[in-house]
């Protein structure tokens, strides 16, 4: 074989009834690629991709929340446990959000959209797409696990176009495969009368497979077999017609079918092999509606997430122990599309080296619906845009909108300003930020008759059993318990001061032999602002 010769990157394989197989990145396409228009990084370089991946309902936050930790030196939190082993893959952003209460929807807007308000321009996702989808087959892909929640439409979409009007989000793998890798016109109904698509395109991969030398042949291998178990994978997924015929795929899918694991980690597989094939370069996926009534029988879990995650106001250990066994879940996704990303080889690297793929959720505490401290990761290295394997804790609330603009920036988009945000957030490339540091402040406590003041670090409880039990410490004397109806938890914000000083007032009552502070009259914050407001909700 000739060392020179060569296939375009935008190579297809050719089959009968219009097959067309994109194909991965292979040394076969060096010098196509080489001289094909820059990408960001440089003539040579591979191209970026983007990927975001939302999950619904916030979290608890002593499980999530990564406390004492400094940018290199920390340790992941419980929840953060099952995609752990990608540490130094990572970029952990902490103090993102910047103001009290948020509504559902307003969190998914807030998502991808920089705040609740922006609703005349296009998401983040979008603004990338259009920067960077090159000649792909796919500007970009908006998918979802759950239907439109129809009581408040806006909690159903985190992907909006240039006017901030929502856009239609795709949940079935196979419609998704098809669209991608088998010809557009072709009735998905009639799936089982389709061979297998490596079959009608096999005369064109031996001619390929000829002509490449040994690597290329170990990545043709490679990709042959990942489509072919894909597609295995998901035909086994196909509904099947039943008694006097009744197509199972048009009637209702009850709530809580235990498919969705299987149709989740389906759409993950899709997913990395549309990013591989460089059918597309950028990919919004939501992991539920962001008020999500979906319920997780397959964990066997019995309530709806959206319950589960008001666990203050509707706690039982066996509540709150559901919802972490959601979110876990929901981790382990997160780590799955990282694997899958980290598998492929792309150049000189793998996938995820080539992309930045942001995971998180449009809301802080689940229960109170805080925007403060909103879980944020960010993973890839973007081809050096990013420098990952560190923790940054902003010494003051920063707003998503900062994070979207610095995203624009890093993928050559020339803009000043994103949402209500006119400074890009600093550090994500290694540069210097502001991190926090604890201030210096006083504890101290003043018993009066039935009364109590106290001033010290407001915290949650970290014993599960006590979940909706808060502490106030106090340096030399025991911590100030604190057992408050939904209404005192709700109406002074406590989610938002959780982890900073306060100054408490309120009325006590004894139990178990411990005073206890069970009634708030007053909350001032140290350092911050004692009404944080809210967000419509």
């Amino acid at each position: 074989m000739s060392k020179n010769w060569n296939i375009e990157r935008r190579t297809f394989l050719r089959g009968a009834a219009g097959a067309l197989v994109p194909l991965p990145f292979l040394n076969l396409m060096e010098n196509s690629a080489k001289a094909a228009t820059a990408d960001l990084a440089g003539d040579s370089a591979p191209p970026l991709r983007f990927v975001t991946l939302f999950k619904p309902n916030g979290v608890h936050p002593p499980s999530w929340n990564i406390e004492g930790g400094k940018e290199n030196d920390f340790r992941m939190s419980p929840l953060m446990a099952p995609f752990a082993k990608h540490k130094d893959d990572l970029l952990i952003l902490d103090n993102m959000g910047d103001f009290g209460f948020s509504s559902h929807s307003n969190s998914t807007r807030r998502f991808l959209a920089g705040h609740h308000a922006n609703k005349k321009s296009a998401s983040v996702d979008q603004m990338i797409a259009d920067k960077i989808k090159g000649d792909t087959a796919h500007r970009s892909l908006e998918l979802t696990t759950e239907g439109l929640f129809t009581n408040q439409i806006d909690c159903s979409y985190i992907s909006y176009n240039e006017k901030g009007d929502r856009i239609p989000r795709e949940s079935d793998p196979q419609l998704v495969f098809d669209r991608l890798f088998r010809n557009p016109m072709r009735d998905p109904n009639r799936r089982e009368e389709v061979a297998s698509l490596l079959d009608r395109v096999r005369d064109d991969a031996i001619a390929l497979q000829r002509k490449a030398g040994r690597e290329d042949q170990e990545t043709l291998e490679e990709y042959f077999t990942t489509v072919r178990e894909t597609e295995q994978r998901l035909e086994k997924m196909t509904p099947v017609s039943g008694p006097n015929g009744v197509d199972f795929s048009s009637l209702k899918r009850p709530e809580g079918s235990g498919n969705l694991n299987e149709q989740v980690e389906a759409m993950l597989d899709v997913m990395a092999m549309a990013l591989w094939t460089d059918s597309t370069r950028c990919i919004s996926y939501m992991l539920g509606n962001s008020n999500s009534r979906m319920i997780f029988d397959f964990l066997g879990i019995k309530k709806q997430h959206h319950y589960l995650s008001h666990f203050f106001r509707n706690f039982s250990r066996e509540n709150i122990d559901s919802l972490l066994k959601i979110s876990l879940w929901h981790m382990e996704k997160f780590d799955y599309l990282l694997n899958k990303l980290k598998a492929y080889k792309d150049h000189n690297g793998s996938l995820l080296d080539h992309s930045i793929v942001l995971f998180g959720s449009g809301m802080g505490h689940s229960d109170n619906h805080t925007a403060q401290r909103i879980p944020i990761v960010l993973a890839g290295q973007g081809g050096g845009l990013l420098k990952t394997g560190r923790y940054l804790r902003y010494s003051k609330n920063q707003e998503l909108g900062r994070l979207h603009l610095t995203l624009l920036n890093k993928f050559g988009i020339d803009s000043n300003s994103f949402a209500n945000s006119t400074t890009p957030l600093p550090g994500l490339d290694g540069g210097e930020f502001d991190e926090f540091q604890e201030r210096p402040f006083e504890s101290w406590v003043k018993f009066g008759l039935g009364k109590l003041t106290v001033q010290g670090r407001l915290r949650m409880s970290d014993n599960l059993d006590e979940a909706k039990v808060f502490y106030i410490d106090v340096k030399g004397k025991e911590s100030v318990r604190i057992e408050v109806s939904f209404k005192d938890f709700h109406g002074f914000n406590l989610a938002y001061h959780v982890g900073t000083p306060i100054t408490l007032s309120g009325n006590t009552s004894e139990r178990n032999g411990r005073v206890v502070l069970t009634k708030v009259t007053e909350l001032k914050s140290l350092f911050g602002n004692s009404k944080p407001g809210k967000a419509n909700g």
